[in-house]
């Protein structure tokens, strides 16, 4: 059997790697979920120069772990014995993340996926041991995630590595797990990603590539719907005559008693609503995918000069904070939010006192003469 690594050309010049290789007379085509962006910068082709590397590795390691499956079930069948359930290239973390990641059955392995390529920028696409997964280790790939990514997603990612490393010592490929004593910080990031009033004006104004993520995204600020929600939002969750919504919010669905929302709308979120229309089970934004609105969304704020780093979660963010700023108490803003107690919006109150801080501060100064 060869496997070989396979190019497809994609929209604005990117290209998908995939694995091309053949089992039994049947060919297998297999997405690896790494594109390589259009090299216009020398950080993009380093960066594609990593990715293409960790391609080779994910190849140059199937058809190994073939070749040892291959050998061992031969030789265990010769001598009876059992096939160990890691052979020994399983030395390599990256295999073993590989493994854990085939074997991931919730619905955010793309995130777990991302995880995994982040370690091997990290590492630079180096063999990685996992006697070398140290807690100074840790500690320095959480920096690093730090430093890449924004909000709470290294705190994420780190999460999701550290239920890996769990699986390894559930295997004994380590005994213990070395971030056992760390404590991460939730880094509290949503000051930086809340729009004013004057910035989604200045959206609303602004021409963007997609009107359907424009409406959406304009939606999101003024009801704080999730982007899971707003994608699978029919006009029968809608009742135009109440100006109200009710829906069963995705995230929450399995494990909260609140997970059913009825959500208040205001004359603008109405207008944003009826700007289309459609039968019943009809959905009412007709979106592209999650990773393309960010695309266009990062391209919109920045034609609208808007400098913060914005995502289509941020939307909510803004009319959790904008509701509490006009006056709502925290029970009222929780309940709007869909959140199942008070504890998760309350880490909007430091915001609300610090723009009462901004606001006192914009009043003139007494004059220099003033003794």
């Amino acid at each position: 059997m060869g496997i070989y690594l396979t190019k497809k050309k994609l929209s604005n010049g990117r290209i998908s790697l995939y694995l091309d290789y053949r089992i039994e007379n049947q060919r297998h085509k297999e997405c690896l979920g790494i594109i390589l962006e259009k090299e216009e910068t020398k950080e993009q082709r380093l960066t594609n120069k990593l990715k293409l590397n960790q391609a080779k590795l994910i190849r140059l390691q199937r058809e190994m772990n073939y070749l040892h499956t291959q050998y061992l079930n031969q030789l265990s069948t010769f001598l009876a014995l059992p096939t160990p359930e890691f052979p020994l290239n399983y030395r390599n973390f990256f295999d073993i993340a590989q493994e854990y990641l085939n074997n991931y059955r919730q619905k955010d392995s793309r995130t777990v996926q991302a995880v995994f390529y982040h370690l091997q920028l990290f590492c630079k696409g180096k063999h990685l041991h996992p006697d070398d997964i140290t807690t100074d280790f840790c500690n320095k790939f959480f920096d690093y995630l730090y430093d890449h990514l924004h909000g709470n997603t290294p705190a994420n990612y780190f999460k999701k590595f550290k239920m890996c490393l769990n699986y390894c010592v559930e295997k004994q490929i380590i005994p213990e797990n070395p971030t056992n004593n760390m404590h991460i910080t939730q880094y509290n990031d949503i000051t930086k990603n809340i729009l004013s009033n004057e910035e989604i004006n200045r959206l609303a104004l602004t021409p963007c590539k997609n009107q359907e993520l424009k409406r959406a995204f304009l939606f999101a600020c003024y009801s704080g719907l999730r982007w899971c929600d707003i994608k699978q939002l029919r006009y029968k969750d809608v009742d135009f005559t109440t100006r109200k919504i009710t829906i069963i919010q995705k995230k929450v669905a399995r494990h909260s008693q609140n997970a059913v929302l009825h959500l208040n709308l205001n004359e603008s979120a109405l207008q944003l609503l009826q700007l289309s229309s459609g039968n019943s089970n009809d959905t009412i934004f007709q979106l592209p995918s999650h990773s393309y609105c960010l695309r266009v969304l990062n391209k919109w704020t920045k034609q609208a000069n808007i400098k913060k780093h914005i995502s289509f979660h941020c939307g909510r963010h803004t009319f959790i904070t904008h509701i509490m700023e006009k006056g709502a108490n925290i029970k009222t803003a929780a309940s709007l939010a869909g959140h199942s107690t008070t504890r998760h919006t309350e880490k909007y109150i430091h915001i609300i006192d610090e723009q009462k801080q901004k606001a006192v501060d914009s009043l003139p100064p007494l004059p220099t003469q003033f003794t």
